[in-house]
């Protein structure tokens, strides 16, 4: 039976994606500045996080739970709080401008519920395993190689990590078999890995004819033709997935059954980015107190024009792109803050 909520969380998810890309490009391309100079943002950065975010926040999250987000997704985060009443416009038009929502959270800048500061890329991770671990001291006392380590020494529990894992860093694509070396860790250290890697329309996919010899391509595809095969876009997914599995068969015709919007969204289906799968592995890992590490497999700058681009973590939407893209999330001019 279908997840009712499914139809309202994609309706959000796509209000929060287009308010996070919006606020960075007014801040660079329409608020008036006196230097010319780039303000930035990351909006390929935040993109990658949008579907994760709007599942945690509109569906998993109780009052009690903290969270500390990447610094790159801030815009994600003060969309998402900008819906929720706890942030306001005039701060969102003033982004990384003085007394503007922040480019990282921030607890003491910020105005829109931040929980944890996190303008250092590893705060994070330290961030919330300690704090788990003195809530549990506090709780038990009446009082009050690293962070793994002593979250394995002292019995670290209700803590979850979320690896945003796009495959790409500030200026490349990720070396190979990474993602094996975080389950290792993870796993001898007592954690719980969940690995998001395909979404609802892949798993369809892979049960139909040919469906087998389509998952073994991805599962062996190398993360630098994977991220570029998405920017180019389903003729190019088309004309690859042929040369590599066209058999004049079930793996063809497969294929053939899709249009090439269609194969672009079934290829750009990872788990990280289908609110079924992650509401399904957030809702099964509340029934326990062990500490998880979702390793979400996503793209960097999804729903976007500059989806898989290699050199957009911190690139910006040309205006004409932006345009596009308004037109595409049937946003209404004028009502750009509205998300609608």
């Amino acid at each position: 039976m279908a997840d009712p909520r499914i139809p309202i969380l994609s309706d959000l998810e796509r209000k929060v994606l287009w308010l996070a890309t919006w606020t960075i490009h007014n801040a660079n391309n329409i608020r008036p500045k006196s230097d010319g100079l780039k303000v930035g943002g990351h909006q390929a950065s935040s993109a990658s996080l949008a579907t994760i975010m709007t599942a945690l926040y509109f569906a998993i999250l109780r009052p009690e739970d903290r969270v500390a987000v990447k610094p790159h997704a801030s815009p994600i985060f003060h969309a998402i709080q900008y819906l929720f009443g706890n942030q306001t416009r005039e701060k969102l038009e003033n982004f990384r401008g003085f007394k503007g929502a922040q480019s990282y959270p921030s607890r003491t800048k910020d105005a829109d519920d931040v929980d944890f500061s996190t303008g250092s890329v590893g705060l994070g991770v330290a961030q919330t395993l300690f704090s788990s671990l003195v809530q549990d001291y506090v709780k038990a006392h009446g009082w009050i190689f690293e962070a793994l380590l002593e979250g394995w020494k002292h019995g670290l529990r209700n803590t979850w990590w979320i690896v945003d894992y796009n495959r790409q860093s500030l200026d490349a694509v990720v070396r190979e078999g990474l993602w094996e070396r975080f389950v290792s860790i993870f796993r001898n250290f007592g954690w719980d890995v969940v690995i998001l890697k395909y979404g609802t329309l892949l798993e369809q996919a892979f049960a139909e004819p040919g469906g087998g010899k389509l998952r073994d391509w991805i599962d062996r595809c190398p993360n630098q033709l994977y991220s570029a095969l998405t920017f180019q876009g389903g003729s190019a997914w088309r004309k690859r997935l042929l040369d590599d599995l066209g058999d004049q068969g079930d793996a063809s015709r497969l294929l053939e059954r899709r249009s090439d919007a269609e194969l672009a969204r079934l290829m750009a289906n990872l788990g990280g980015h289908d609110l079924p799968s992650l509401l399904q592995a957030f809702e099964a890992a509340r029934k326990h107190d062990r500490p998880v590490c979702f390793l979400a497999y996503t793209i960097k700058g999804f729903g976007l024009p500059l989806a898989g681009h290699k050199d957009k973590d911190s690139g910006l939407m040309t205006p004409a792109q932006m345009d596009t893209f308004g037109l595409a999330m049937e946003v209404r001019d004028g009502s750009e803050w509205e998300g609608t």
